[in-house]
């Protein structure tokens, strides 16, 4: 009532046109490049070691926004769930790296169906005492 104004009550698109003219201007800062995109902390790392059976030896990376799966770091190969659940394992067999070499493709390239065939024909041929090369497969 009378000339009180509330403080309840939002400023009008004048005031606030006022407001944001007075006050220092933000300063946006654009995010880093290298970010980190992934939720993977070292306790997971620890806990998937032991889950995998993942050599102690191998490094493991989490990815940065600046690196892609189709293109990795320098010596570093893109892993997906999957591969896992495919009964990958790590160092991958010579077979399966002679495999990927002679078709010309990356490991992240064979999806979970081609992996599960390969490692089931890797582990069945040494079964029977028998290497797996790409000669048997073309």
């Amino acid at each position: 009532m009378g000339d009180h104004t509330s403080t309840r009550n939002p400023p009008t698109k004048e005031h606030r046109h006022i407001a944001q003219s007075e006050g220092s201007k933000k300063t946006h800062k654009a995010p880093k490049t290298d970010n980190v995109i992934s939720t993977i902390t070292d306790d997971s790392f620890i806990s998937f070691r032991k889950k995998i059976h993942f050599p102690n030896d191998l490094v493991m990376k989490v990815p940065t926004r600046s690196d892609h799966a189709h293109f990795p770091p320098l010596r570093y190969v893109t892993v997906y769930e999957f591969n896992l659940r495919a009964e990958l394992q790590f160092p991958p067999s010579p077979e399966l790296i002679d495999i990927l070499t002679v078709c010309g493709v990356s490991l992240s390239q064979f999806s979970y169906r081609a992996i599960s065939i390969v490692m089931g024909l890797i582990v069945l041929f040494r079964d029977y005492g028998v290497v797996l090369s790409s000669e048997c497969l073309f």
